[in-house]
């Protein structure tokens, strides 16, 4: 009689949730993971209005659409800090 193996695979990935580090990728992320999110970039002379919230976290912020890079920066920084993954590890910004 032959000898019979058992062998078992056991997975042991883990999930890593990296922050983006561009503008467009930072928009994705809010806009998926986010409670409510809304990006309004006006017309003419109209101010943008970005608005996120994230559990008791929440932003909304008006400005001028040149300043987008920094006030999406700033609006994903405060999200991602308070984001909790369902699984996984979140790597700190």
């Amino acid at each position: 009689m032959g000898s019979m193996m058992n062998t078992t695979e056991t997975s042991t990935s883990v999930t890593l949730h990296n922050p983006s580090s561009c503008t467009c990728g930072r928009i994705i992320w809010l806009s998926q993971h986010c409670d409510g999110f809304v990006l309004n970039l006006g017309t003419g002379k109209c101010e943008a209005r970005i608005e996120a919230v994230l559990g008791p976290a929440c932003s909304s912020v008006q400005f001028q659409p040149e300043n987008l890079k920094e006030v999406v920066a700033d609006v994903f920084w405060r999200m991602w800090n308070a984001w909790q993954p369902a699984e996984g590890i979140k790597v700190a910004g």
